[in-house]
């Protein structure tokens, strides 16, 4: 048993230190490690609007939502090219590597920024909306001089608004009025998010300190940042709960039933894999935060399979 949780070990090891994929530089240079983390709030608004698990819609908007994430890794691989360069996580930037010039990274930007926009036309005028609101945060994100990723809290408001807010709106857009979103639902998906994404601040705090970086978690120090990554978890469980104990939409007592115990054991394993008391390590997020992600994900699987009646219980 301890052969195998070794093996399984240094397999993860290689996975989040570049050795074991080199070939694949040019698809983390346009985020595709991070395409699924959009999809997946993509994901929940589409099947809680459309009352449906496939579609083409759902494909069509993911494809979009892909291209969206990449033109955004572009922007942030040109405009932190001078920081990358002294960083060793950063070894996998074709820009950092000479593999490409700055010129040809702003090229691809732009394909795939107007390819998302143009793609978006499908869609009604509220999803375009979305998608513009989300091309601007990227922007001001990334470009000074606003650089919101450098000024502490509105690098944590940027994230939660594009990835707890527009994608999943812009997924429910497609088949239902925008103003009919489940907001205490909303929420949630913005605690969740928001969970995963503070860990990932304070793995950088020495970093970000070394060269002058303002981040949250620079300035709030690496262990508050994990405890306000375990407030938001508590607070997207008990959202939850709620919904489901008053049968607020898209929760009802029985899905609250047969999901519920999960949701109380994601509280359990974010305060095992994901510390609150300390500066964590890059593995141990990455670890952490899959760990958790696979729970958040079988969650919402249960929740789908009963909410769509593709498994009738009671």
């Amino acid at each position: 048993m301890s052969t195998v949780k070794k093996m399984s070990n240094q397999i993860f090891s290689r996975l989040i230190s570049n050795k074991l994929f080199p070939q694949l530089t040019w698809l983390r240079f346009f985020g595709f490690e991070f395409w699924m983390v959009g999809f997946t709030p993509f994901f929940i608004g589409y099947v809680v609007g459309a009352k449906e698990l496939f579609g083409f819609d759902l494909f069509y908007g993911f494809i979009i939502i892909a291209f969206l994430t990449s033109s955004t890794f572009i922007l942030n691989h040109i405009y932190d090219l001078e920081l990358d360069k002294k960083n060793p996580r950063k070894e996998f930037s074709l820009l950092v590597r000479d593999t490409i010039t700055v010129k040809q990274a702003w090229l691809l930007f732009w394909f795939f920024q107007i390819t998302c926009i143009l793609l978006s036309f499908r869609f009604n005028n509220n999803f375009l909306l979305c998608i513009i609101g989300l091309t601007i945060i990227s922007f001001v994100y990334n470009t000074p001089p606003f650089r919101f990723k450098t000024i502490p809290g509105l690098d944590l408001i940027s994230n939660g608004i594009s990835l707890g807010f527009l994608i999943p709106l812009s997924a429910w857009s497609i088949n239902q009025p925008i103003l009919e979103f489940p907001r205490l639902y909303l929420f949630a998906t913005f605690c969740y998010l928001m969970a995963l994404y503070c860990p990932t601040m304070a793995v950088d705090v020495e970093f970000d300190k070394k060269f002058g970086i303002q981040t949250f978690a620079t300035k709030f120090g690496a262990s508050n940042t994990m405890k306000l990554s375990w407030i938001f978890t508590i607070l997207g469980v008990f959202t939850l709960l709620y919904s489901g104990i008053y049968e607020i939409f898209p929760w009802n007592y029985k899905l609250l039933i047969w999901t519920g115990w999960l949701l109380i054991l994601e509280i359990i394993v974010h305060y095992i894999y994901l510390p609150i008391y300390s500066q964590p390590s890059y593995h141990t997020v990455a670890k952490g935060s899959i760990i958790l992600a696979k729970l958040e994900a079988l969650a919402t699987f249960f929740f789908f399979i009963i909410f769509l009646d593709l498994y009738p219980i009671g």
